[in-house]
């Protein structure tokens, strides 16, 4: 198997799980006619799930990926294969499983503003008050520091040689 496969898969299998458990096991709650389970299920859970994994993954991988996305209208076209939900219409199903690719793909936005996900693990500050910093904190301004001019007694004329320029420039670098 191709190495970049295997590791996507890897990294993705939990999110698999997860979703293949919500999206498998959840029809069997609703019924044949149009109940609040149903609603529920289809206007809730579903939609919370693939969001959710959304989150998630761009939390833990910290990268933007088609396949979360994915993985929400895969198994809710497999449901509705294995539970005969076709039977409502095949535009209310497309609609349905454009929504969750929709819902897994804004979990991975929505994340991108949630304000503990940072690189290095900090939390934001997410202010637009300026940070109040303790007089102690401030460090202390440097003292009035000028410089000596290091080339005011360096006379220089044609018949200046390599020592002694080697020499001007060891006392000058000796001066600091």
């Amino acid at each position: 198997m191709n190495d970049k496969l295997e590791k996507t898969l890897k990294e993705l299998l939990p999110y698999i799980i997860v979703t293949g458990i919500i999206f498998l096991l959840l029809p069997l709650f609703m019924g044949k006619t149009a109940s609040a389970a149903t609603y529920i299920i289809q206007l809730g859970i579903f939609p919370l799930t693939a969001l959710g994994c959304g989150v998630f993954y761009k939390l833990k991988m910290k990268k933007n990926s088609v396949y979360p996305a994915l993985i929400a209208p895969i198994f809710y076209a497999l449901a509705a294969l294995l539970y005969g939900m076709w039977r409502a219409s095949w535009y209310t199903v497309l609609i349905y499983t454009v929504a969750y690719f929709l819902c897994g793909y804004l979990g991975q936005l929505l994340a991108d503003v949630l304000p503990f996900n940072k690189k290095d693990g900090s939390p934001r500050r997410r202010s637009l008050r300026p940070r109040r910093v303790n007089v102690e904190e401030k460090e202390a301004p440097a003292e009035d520091f000028q410089a000596e001019d290091p080339t005011e007694d360096v006379q220089l004329d044609a018949s200046t040689t390599e020592d002694d320029i080697e020499t001007i420039l060891n006392n000058i670098h000796n001066r600091k």
